[in-house]
């Protein structure tokens, strides 16, 4: 018996390198440009599931009370200085000024369900309105938004909708406050795109950004992935994240020669593990790291979490607050923060 629990650790401890060699060779993919190793670009998506089987190795091994415990407890001290925290804990949101501040929603409605067998729209406008209700944003940025819904915006007098080829899929800011610019960046052979507003509240001016970022073109489910080409998947998340690169890259500068503070919200359709978040939080900072709580979910990958949807504010900008919303209608969650300047 002993024998053969000594192979099992043994096997076990090879796997563990393995995993452990995986994480430590994500460490680069910040800044390893998709357009240029696409394929290495694909990892990004695994490296949560890479921290924790390191985390499970580092519980089994303790439980074990074996010395083998180091390797992936050194390498999750590492990950977590360099990818910067997974896991939250802020501390309760500020008090703030309500002449200094804005609460932002943002969230992808799914088109508001429009496309489903049965779309409910009644019950769809229900939820919204308990979010809104519940939030009371000033400015919401939403992504997938369709025309034909039932929700109730009358709140939001400044409406900038844009439908690029029809009224079939297009994106949304709405806001309490009035615009004195706007424009659309439409992309290049895709359907997705970003719009941006200047908003004026009282003599103060804020840039926001609502993105929409290439989608990866995935069913949510492992089975899907495991009865569809593989080849196939392969080739089309590698494009997707060459597109998101350049996508990404045309926000920058556009809002690099931005005069005013500027909150960036949207659909990434990628991880905070990937060169693109790296790309777009260059001189901004995430509003979840820095007053958000847990594991920051937005979206679910056959039940699994992940965080794609982001809320990214000017330097000068304090983040108050964060939440993860738990009440949807969506395949996505939405997120809204409060920033003060």
């Amino acid at each position: 018996m002993k024998k053969k629990l000594g192979l099992f650790n043994r096997i076990l401890y090879w796997i563990n390198l393995v995993v452990v060699f995986l994480l430590v060779f994500s460490f680069i993919l910040p800044y390893v440009p998709p357009k240029s190793f696409p394929t290495i670009s694909l990892l990004s998506l695994a490296v949560f599931p890479l921290l924790i089987l390191n985390l499970l190795f580092v519980i089994y091994w303790l439980v074990k009370l074996k010395r083998k415990i180091v390797i992936s407890l050194i390498v999750l001290i590492i990950a977590h200085f360099h990818f910067g925290s997974f896991f939250q804990f802020s501390s309760e949101s500020k008090n703030y000024n309500s002449e200094k501040s804005l609460r932002v929603l943002s969230y992808n409605v799914h088109l508001f369900n429009g496309y489903e067998d049965n779309p409910q729209p009644e019950i769809v406008a229900k939820k919204f309105s308990e979010i809104l209700s519940s939030q009371q944003p000033d400015i919401i940025c939403i992504q997938e938004y369709y025309a034909d819904n039932a929700v109730d915006f009358s709140a939001y007098p400044y409406q900038f909708i844009y439908f690029r080829n029809s009224e079939k899929l297009g994106h949304a800011i709405l806001s309490k406050y009035p615009f004195i610019n706007k424009g659309t960046f439409d992309f290049k052979n895709t359907g997705n795109n970003a719009l941006y507003v200047d908003i004026i509240k009282n003599k103060d001016t804020i840039r926001v950004y609502n993105l929409h970022l290439q989608s990866l073109g995935i069913t949510p489910s492992i089975s899907s992935l495991q009865e569809g080409d593989k080849e196939k998947f392969i080739k089309r998340t590698s494009n997707a994240f060459k597109m998101q690169q350049e996508q990404a890259e045309i926000i920058k500068k556009h809002q690099k020669n931005s005069k005013y503070p500027v909150l960036l919200c949207g659909d990434f359709n990628n991880t905070p593990f990937s060169y693109v978040y790296h790309k777009l939080t260059n001189n901004l900072k995430d509003a979840f790291t820095e007053k958000g709580n847990g594991l920051g979910t937005t979206y679910l990958f056959d039940s699994f979490p992940t965080r794609i949807d982001y809320i990214l504010a000017s330097e000068d900008l304090n983040v108050l607050s964060f939440e993860n919303i738990k009440t949807t209608f969506s395949d996505h969650y939405p997120i809204s923060t409060t920033v003060e300047w």
